[in-house]
């Protein structure tokens, strides 16, 4: 039986940290082209469970940005992983749809994917930003152009310009 938890990032990232070593073992690590980008860590983690067993998380990382150089709230979403075991039953939608109910105040919610997961994002509403993201990494600013970017338009719809995300990416 499927459950859906909202729960502190911090203290979330025990019950995920197993899954994350599933999802992205040192052989998969060692092939992302996001290997080496230092990562925020998440204010909020949406955790699914099946049967008791931890098989989906996505986390929200609650930020004041810019949007064209004026402020702008967002809500990022990132390290969304699913047990392999359990693609494509649902646990990704469910975690998505509750972390897109957790956004409530921000204008918008952004996220990074890898190419093959565009259609899925797509599909429940999240938007492709053709515009420019810029974030903070320990060495300086960079251009985050690595992987397809996408809004999930709120209080507005980003779509075009840039976005700053006034710190580290999720």
């Amino acid at each position: 039986m499927m459950q859906v938890d909202l729960v502190d990032g911090e203290a979330g990232w025990a019950l995920v940290e197993a899954l994350d070593r599933e999802v992205y073992p040192p052989e998969v690590m060692a092939t992302v082209i996001w290997r080496h980008i230092v990562w925020a860590q998440a204010d909020k983690r949406v955790v699914v469970s099946d049967d008791g067993r931890v098989v989906c998380h996505a986390g929200l990382f609650f930020r004041e940005g810019t949007l064209n150089r004026k402020p702008a709230k967002m809500c990022g979403i990132g390290g969304v992983m699913t047990s392999p075991h359990a693609r494509r039953k649902g646990f990704a939608g469910a975690a998505m749809t509750r972390a897109a109910q957790a956004m409530a105040g921000a204008d918008f919610g952004l996220l990074f994917c890898e190419p093959h997961n565009v259609a899925l994002y797509a599909g429940l509403g999240w938007k492709d930003f053709p515009g420019r993201v810029e974030c903070d990494q320990p060495s300086g600013r960079m251009v985050f152009d690595m992987m397809p970017r996408m809004v999930l338009p709120l209080a507005i719809h980003p779509a075009g310009g840039m976005i700053d995300l006034c710190g580290l990416p999720w």
